[in-house]
C-alpha cells in the first residue's frame, strides 16, 4: 500500500506556565488574512469605541447622576469588543485560546488583548519569513527534482 503525509505547516507556541499551547496554521493561505483583519477590525472598533465615549461625556456634561450611565455604557461598549476579539482569537487559533493565554481571566480587557497582538505579530511575521524562504527554495528555477523529469 503507497503512503502519503503532508507536513501542514502547524507550529504550536507555549502561552502559559502551565504548558498550555496554541496552535498556528502557517501553511493555511486565509490564516494570515483573518488575523490581519482581525487586527484592523479591533483596532477601528477601539477607535469608534473612543469616538462614542467622548460623544457621550459631551452629552452627559451637565448631568451629574448621569455619569455613571455613561461610564456603564462605554464599558459596556469595550466588553463587547473584547468578547468578540476572544471569539474570533479562539477561532484563529484553537479552541481555548482566550483561556489559555490569559490564564485565570474570564473576560480580557483591550489592554491584554492588545498585549497578546504585540507578542504574536513578530513570530507570525517570522513564520510567514520562513514559509515564503521555503516556497521560493522549493519552487527555484534551479532546482533539480520531480518537477524537471
Amino acid at each position: 500500500m503507497d503512503s502519503l503525509r503532508v507536513n501542514s505547516g502547524i507550529k504550536n507556541i507555549e502561552v502559559n506556565d502551565n504548558g498550555d499551547y496554541i496552535s498556528i496554521p502557517i501553511s493555511d493561505a486565509g490564516f494570515y488574512e483573518r488575523f490581519g483583519a482581525l487586527m484592523k477590525n479591533f483596532e477601528s472598533k477601539q477607535a469608534e469605541i473612543e469616538q462614542r465615549a467622548k460623544e457621550l461625556s459631551e452629552k452627559h456634561k451637565d448631568k451629574q447622576n448621569d455619569d455613571v450611565d455613561m461610564i456603564v455604557d462605554s464599558i459596556q461598549l469595550y466588553a463587547d469588543l473584547c468578547r468578540y476579539t476572544c471569539t474570533e482569537l479562539d477561532s484563529l487559533f484553537g479552541e481555548g485560546c482566550c483561556r489559555k493565554v490569559f490564564v485565570g481571566i474570564q473576560n480580557p480587557g483591550v489592554e491584554l488583548i492588545a498585549d497578546f497582538f504585540e507578542q504574536i505579530t513578530p513570530l507570525l511575521n517570522q513564520y510567514a519569513q520562513e514559509r515564503n524562504q521555503k516556497i521560493n527554495l522549493i519552487y527555484s528555477r534551479n532546482r533539480k527534482g520531480a518537477r524537471n523529469k
